[in-house]
């Protein structure tokens, strides 16, 4: 998007998505609310061992945490406790839907349910057993002023305690039901679609759609050619005139929204806050936000059935995070948890934190007492993961903080390395040191385990290294360190390491 194009769009956001006065502190607050600390401190150290909810205090000790990313803070007294052991903490709150006992009881948040082509509310399909007598979870429609005004309020009471930061679940709102639900045609969309067009669209794309009076068009109409139901409409969305253009406003929309509430959460709180929503990326819906964002926190697909074969779409996501610019804690997706509970697979788990790390980004510690877990038969269910499985390797990351913070992803020229291990490379943009992240990718899916790998041998292009090196001490969780020479042969430097477990660094001396 041009400057200009951001300017009209700043224009649409201000005119048709807020609602109701604004105070003129909240407006002030905007630089504060998406630069949180001074730019020489990153918002998320790459060390930085990440609790997805709040825990209590010896489960931070355990895994030497220093940040929890998505809520539980929201009292000063939690707040406090949090900050007296140095862990920065955030409170969190959702878009997804105003929850399906409040929608029962409440005449104004039933109207304020995204509602497909035939005016009917949008079920979440995740929260298929969340119901209160007869009412079901529907999509909230943060188009409508009713369910924003209740995110607002959620923004309050997250940010009561004065907490470092604020994390945005299911920040898409009616952008989610719109793109993949069938949703997004309530009164207040299809008004807010109108004035976006007026900015967005050109002549072509409105006459190809016979919009010939855009003060008076109603896109359902012009939906209803095509479809009359929801499930007619989910054949041949992107067949409909529009839709593009219908989609990007939504996932617009959202986004704005999304930046409103981070500047809310800044004048609660009373000073700068860092600001994260769940953008599941590698999605292209999911992408619009993360400009506003100081940082992402989201779930990733792990596909954990598959054991280390399809791990791409992981890679995907934290290099893409890297490309964006702002850094990632993640966890896996509620699926792949549910797998890892069903399966006892503790080492694939311990795979997916080395895998995350040594592409420069933080997978969040297993909760100890809840961690999502969700599967079609069971629905919503918790995973207790046990300290002792994954606290070594958080630990571990902390020791070793200097080999990790400050370093940054190297393409190295030439790189050779066996099949069965993933080998990444980072280099302190300072020193010009160079860390080697080695996975062991041996897995054996019918034991759940790592074979250990006798010897791999590892060569890349000697200029990467200035000066050469004669040595290499290999770092590991669950090993001593060890060093072990480094050979020169045809301009490529050549390194073996023995006994490969899980996880290793290899850092040149």
């Amino acid at each position: 998007m041009n400057r200009s194009e951001n300017s009209r769009s700043n224009r649409f956001v201000y005119a048709i998505i807020l609602v109701g006065p604004i105070a003129m502190s909240l407006l002030l607050c905007a630089a504060a609310a998406t630069q949180a600390r001074p730019p020489t401190e990153p918002v998320l150290r790459h060390s930085e061992v990440v609790f997805m909810y709040a825990a209590d205090n010896d489960a931070y000790r355990a895994y030497n945490a220093t940040f929890v990313a998505w809520g539980g803070a929201k009292t000063p007294a939690e707040v406090k406790r949090h900050h007296d052991i140095g862990v920065r903490c955030t409170g969190s709150m959702w878009c997804l839907t105003a929850g399906a006992e409040n929608i029962h009881k409440n005449a104004a948040l039933r109207e304020a349910c995204a509602v497909d082509i035939e005016g009917k509310p949008v079920e979440v399909p995740w929260l298929f057993d969340h119901t209160y007598r007869d009412t079901k979870t529907y999509f909230g429609c943060t188009n409508h002023p009713e369910f924003r005004s209740l995110c607002r309020q959620r923004v309050r009471e997250a940010m009561a305690g004065k907490a470092d930061g604020l994390h945005v679940d299911d920040h898409l709102g009616t952008a989610g039901a719109a793109w993949w639900q069938g949703g997004g045609f309530c009164d207040w969309c299809v008004k807010a679609f109108r004035e976006y067009l007026k900015e967005h669209a050109d002549k072509g794309q409105l006459e190809k759609a016979s919009v010939s009076d855009l003060e008076t068009f109603d896109y359902r109409e012009l939906v209803r050619k095509y479809a009359k139901t929801r499930a007619e409409y989910k054949k041949v969305q992107h067949e409909i005139p529009l839709m593009d253009l219908f989609l990007d406003f939504q996932a617009t929309a959202a986004t704005e929204h999304t930046r409103q509430l981070g500047l809310l959460a800044a004048e609660v709180a009373g000073h700068p806050v860092l600001l994260s929503a769940n953008a599941c990326i590698p999605n292209r819906a999911h992408e619009y936000v993360v400009k506003n964002l100081t940082h992402i926190v989201c779930e990733v697909r792990q596909n954990a059935a598959a054991g280390v074969e399809r791990i791409d779409h992981a890679i995907e996501a934290y290099r893409l995070a890297a490309k964006l610019g702002r850094p990632l804690a993640a966890t896996a997706s509620g699926q792949d948890w549910a797998f890892v509970k069903q399966q006892n697979c503790e080492e694939l788990v311990r795979f997916w934190i080395a895998l995350a790390y040594a592409h420069g980004q933080r997978f969040m510690v297993p909760h100890p007492n809840r961690q999502w877990c969700f599967s079609n038969e069971l629905g919503t269910h918790w995973y207790a993961a046990p300290v002792e499985a994954y606290a070594p390797m958080y630990r571990f990351i902390r020791a070793r903080s200097r080999w990790f913070d400050g370093f940054e992803a190297v393409e190295l020229k030439q790189l050779n390395a066996p099949d069965n291990i993933l080998c990444t490379a980072r280099r302190n943009a300072d020193s010009g040191q160079v860390v080697l992240h080695v996975l062991n990718r041996n897995y054996d899916k019918g034991g759940e385990r790592f074979d250990r790998l006798p010897q791999a041998k590892i060569s890349f292009e000697e200029s990467a290294i200035a000066g050469g090196v004669k040595q290499a001490t290999i770092m590991s969780y669950d090993a001593p360190e060890r060093e072990v020479p480094v050979g020169s042969k045809n301009g490529e430097i050549e390194i073996t390491l023995a006994d490969l477990k899980l996880w290793s660094l290899v850092v040149f001396d």
